[in-house]
């Protein structure tokens, strides 16, 4: 019966060379010792002799084996880095053909990351996840179900990510006090924690990331525990209220807080901040991507700050340092 040599013939030849015995060989092929044997005695007859010399202490290549294994390890190399090359142009086309899945919770740093991506990757298709929830979100980030991502973390209350994710800090935000604009308080530059001890408070639902618990231990740690009186996730009703003289809130001071009868004031100290990160899963998601879009999105953000005058009497008050020292 007329035998073909085939690539498998190559490897059978390499292995037993390395292996340096039939039977060592056969079992790293997970063949029997016969069957192994005359595999080899099939691959040697059509390549027109023996190309192993035989002994009690094992095979040794011949000078005609050694020709034809150094013929045998370049074609299985050059083999091997075709189909890695192949496989990696593969997912590359993959990628580039597959939609950029992106996300986010933190408010206006959304709509700056979704900017970033238009600008960055436009051949790209881009589909948007921006959700309530940032449990859910990193979740999705873990599961390889979103590619990127922006989200709010509060001190003490870190979200776990998957190993298949990288963040980085983009800076750390303030967070300052929505008041009635003829509170007594409204009269001061800046506000004291403990000053808003005796007032009642409209919040965000309770949530994973921590929020109230967040609220609590801060406003304890000023010798206070606030009056959680009113929830609602919508910030239009939360400024109903505070102009109403019904509560005073916390508020993002990059929010476009438009209420009439409301002011913003820096709380002294920054009792009150939360990280902004951008998150990535690797797999999906090249580094020098990631770099650009954590540039684009900062700068974004800086724009946005230069359009607050309040906040950006803050930032250049001292705040720079404090929202750009922990970058990492």
């Amino acid at each position: 019966m007329v035998m073909h040599l085939e690539f498998r013939h190559l490897r059978i030849l390499l292995t037993v060379a390395e292996a340096g015995s039939i039977r060592k060989a056969a079992a790293r092929l997970q063949l029997s010792q016969p069957a192994t044997s005359a595999q080899l005695k099939r691959i040697e007859h059509e390549l027109g002799g023996p190309l192993f010399v035989r002994g009690a202490d094992g095979v040794k290549p011949n000078e005609n084996g050694q020709y034809v294994l150094r013929c045998a390890r370049d074609l299985v190399v050059g083999f091997d880095r075709l189909r890695e090359h192949a496989r990696s142009a593969a997912e590359a086309d993959r990628q580039a053909t597959a939609p950029l899945r992106a996300g986010g919770t933190a408010g206006s740093l959304v709509s700056l990351l979704v900017s970033a991506l238009f600008e960055l990757v436009p051949e790209r298709r881009l589909t948007i996840d921006a959700r309530r929830s940032v449990h859910t979100l990193v979740k999705a980030l873990g599961l390889s179900k979103c590619d990127i991502a922006v989200y709010g973390e509060f001190p003490g209350f870190p979200l776990p990510v998957g190993e298949s994710v990288a963040t980085r800090t983009l800076l750390r935000e303030p967070v300052f006090v929505l008041l009635p604009e003829d509170h007594p308080l409204a009269r001061q530059e800046t506000v004291g924690l403990a000053e808003l001890a005796g007032e009642d408070w409209v919040m965000p639902e309770a949530d994973e990331s921590g929020v109230h618990a967040y609220l609590h231990l801060t406003c304890q740690s000023a010798g206070f525990t606030p009056r959680i009186a009113h929830v609602t996730p919508d910030l239009s009703v939360a400024q109903i209220l505070v102009a109403g003289r019904r509560a005073v809130c916390g508020v993002w001071p990059t929010a476009d807080v438009a209420a009439q009868g409301t002011v913003q004031r820096p709380l002294v100290g920054v009792p009150f901040h939360r990280r902004l990160l951008l998150a990535w899963n690797r797999d999906s998601v090249p580094p020098e991507l990631a770099d650009a879009a954590c540039e684009r999105v900062l700068a974004g953000y800086l724009s946005l700050v230069r359009q607050r005058p309040r906040y950006l009497a803050w930032w250049e008050d001292g705040g720079r340092e404090f929202a750009l020292g922990e970058r990492v």
